[in-house]
This record gives C-alpha cells, structure tokens and sequence, in this order.
C-alpha cells in the first residue's frame, strides 16, 4: 500500500510529498506524538530488483547511520530508521528552505559575503563529521540547504564512508 493512501509511514502521518526520485519519495509528515514536522526519504523495496535490492537497503541503512552520529546546526537530524515490507525510510529534520543548486540557477545574489558565510558554515559541517568519523563523499550545491535565514544544512549522507565502522564502505568516490 502507497503511503499517500494509507496515510502513515511508522508512526509518522503523511501530509505531502515534496519530492520523487528514480528510487523513492520524500515526503513530509508529523510525528504526532511530540507534533514535530519531520521529512521521510523512502526507498520502496518494489522497484528494486533482488539483485540490487540488498545493495541498496544497505545503502540506505548506512545513509540513516552515517547522519544519526551527527548533531550539528549545519546538518539536517536524523530522528529514525525504519522498514515496512514495502519501504525503507529516513525520518529526518524537515528544512524549509532551498537547494543551493536552485538557488543559484534562480538567479539568487550571491556576493562574497555570502558565498563566504555558506563556506565556513559548510567548513563547519565538514569539519564537525570529519572528527566524529563520516565522510560524506558527495558534496555539491543539490545536497546543501539554505534556509530563508541563511542557514546551510547538508543532506544526503548515501554514499558517506563511515571511517570507525566495520560497514566503511569501498564504493568509488563520484567526481
């Protein structure tokens, strides 16, 4: 069953989603228990082939453990890991703002205040995941956040390597 016709992920109540890739949705949810707003990335186990599909749910699983070791302003939470017999998903910190990606294709000013203050806050980020072990291995402007006020959150911790882990992972840096 979809989430948007049963209306619930977990515990979480879906209200929206705001966003679709090739493998999954994200969505955005209320926790009702402490009526906290909350974004779910799924992974639906449908579109997998076997093949892949134990592959992939690792993926996802490290993804969900490579960010839950972190709690910093400049990186969105982790609040949970979780698997339905259709889905795996990561209820996570839901960020109001924009990709920088968008934000520069919109035509968004960006002078060298700017650019200087999204460094050091993304510096910062870095830095502080670097120390507790993770390597996000993926950062570009689609995976960092900036909110109205001008706060870089990073997202999309799926290809991170997890230095003091047992699960570190051997895939091949994109570039």
């Amino acid at each position: 069953m979809q989430p948007e016709t049963q209306g619930r992920i977990g515990k979480y109540i879906v209200q929206g989603e705001l966003g679709r890739g090739g493998m999954g949705v994200v969505y955005q949810a209320m926790d009702p228990l402490i009526e906290r707003q909350v974004a779910i990335k799924t992974v639906s186990k449908n579109l997998l082939d076997t093949h892949d599909a134990q592959s992939m749910m690792q993926r996802f699983k490290r993804e969900a453990q490579a960010a839950g070791r972190l709690t910093h302003p400049n990186i969105v939470a982790v609040y949970e890991y979780g698997e339905t017999d259709e889905m795996a998903y990561i209820a996570m910190e839901h960020v109001a703002g924009q990709g920088l990606d968008a934000s520069m294709r919109g035509g968004r000013p960006t002078g060298p205040e700017q650019v200087r203050a999204i460094a050091l806050q993304l510096l910062g980020a870095l830095q502080f995941a670097h120390d507790l072990g993770v390597v996000h291995r993926d950062i570009k402007p689609g995976n960092l956040i900036i909110t109205a006020e001008g706060r870089v959150k990073v997202c999309d911790f799926g290809i991170a390597r997890l230095e003091s882990s047992t699960m570190a992972s051997d895939l091949t840096q994109a570039g």
